[in-house]
């Protein structure tokens, strides 16, 4: 069974249709009972299936795979879940299908990394329960243009997998990454650079802590300067090297260490963030690589 042509289609959709059919075997009871949210399955049954309206299916994913209903009533598949024996619930049944590419439950991470032929782009702990459960670790994978999700036990064994579409943010990060090497930089824009030095925001957030601000604190203001003055002082070096790649790598760098920063103290809101977000950009820019203008090129690592 090929669950994931099952991704992108219309409810309605006569593959869909006999997909359903076959799980709906899993649990007749409570398979439908929450159909007007989106979910179809049992959640004890291990399979669930979730659909999104038309317009919100559109603003996260590109491709439609089928249309068969009016727009007002269309749903559109955008997520399966299968999940094992689930310590939360001693209820919960283990999917008894195939699961994707191969995998099984109780595999361990190093095997569900070599049956996706991918390791994972991001690793999370999930939230615990007290009481209920131990840590649970999630991984996330880029197949193709799928993303595969893969919950783990605390000893990182394999206990439910979730599978999507890629949505547009990381679609365009693979536009972007193709077309790097096409991508050029002007080792005579090292001044222009180093002239956004000055854009960068800790400076205002220093004025609103003196003001008051309890979301600001000096320890996190001086590391995000000197994460910032560090990917400047990067970028710098790689538009005089005419090193497109490290120009990448250095974006990347800066997300995930604001990431860390944030996960620590909060104190990236909406205005924090688009101060950032406008500085990055614009020092990419500066380096002389070409960005289309709806692109957010910290999307791709951004928690923030």
């Amino acid at each position: 069974m090929n669950h994931y042509d099952i991704l992108g289609r219309s409810i309605a959709d006569p593959i869909v249709v006999s997909y359903l059919a076959d799980h709906e075997k899993l649990d007749r009871i409570d398979f439908r009972t929450n159909v007007e949210m989106g979910f179809f399955g049992g959640f004890d049954s291990g399979f669930g299936l979730q659909v999104e309206s038309l317009t919100a299916y559109g603003a996260e994913f590109e491709e439609v795979r089928s249309r068969h209903l009016p727009d007002a009533k269309e749903r559109i598949v955008s997520r399966l879940s299968f999940t094992g024996l689930d310590a939360i619930r001693v209820v919960q049944r283990s999917y008894k299908g195939a699961l994707p590419f191969g995998l099984t439950f109780a595999d361990s991470s190093d095997v569900v990394a070599k049956k996706l032929g991918a390791g994972p782009f991001r690793e999370d702990k999930s939230s615990t329960l007290p009481n209920y459960s131990a840590e649970r670790f999630v991984h996330s994978h880029a197949v193709e243009n799928l993303v595969v999700i893969a919950r783990y036990d605390e000893d990182l064994r394999l206990m439910a997998v979730y599978l999507m579409q890629a949505d547009r943010t990381m679609v365009k990060a693979k536009r972007r990454k193709a077309t790097l090497p096409k991508q050029r930089v002007v080792p005579g824009n090292v001044d222009k650079v180093e002239g956004l030095r000055d854009q960068i925001p800790t400076p205002r957030w220093r004025e609103s802590m003196a003001e008051g601000d309890e979301l600001f604190n000096e320890a996190d203001i001086a590391m995000t300067e000197t994460s910032l003055n560090a990917f400047v002082d990067t970028v710098k070096a790689a538009t005089s090297q005419q090193d497109v790649q490290a120009v990448q790598a250095a974006v990347k760098d800066i997300v995930l260490a604001i990431n860390e920063i944030n996960a620590r103290s909060g104190m990236i809101e909406t205005l924090e963030r688009d101060e950032l977000g406008v500085l990055i950009d614009a020092v990419v820019r500066a380096s002389g690589v070409s960005l289309p203008d709806d692109e957010d090129i910290t999307a791709e690592w951004r928690e923030w």
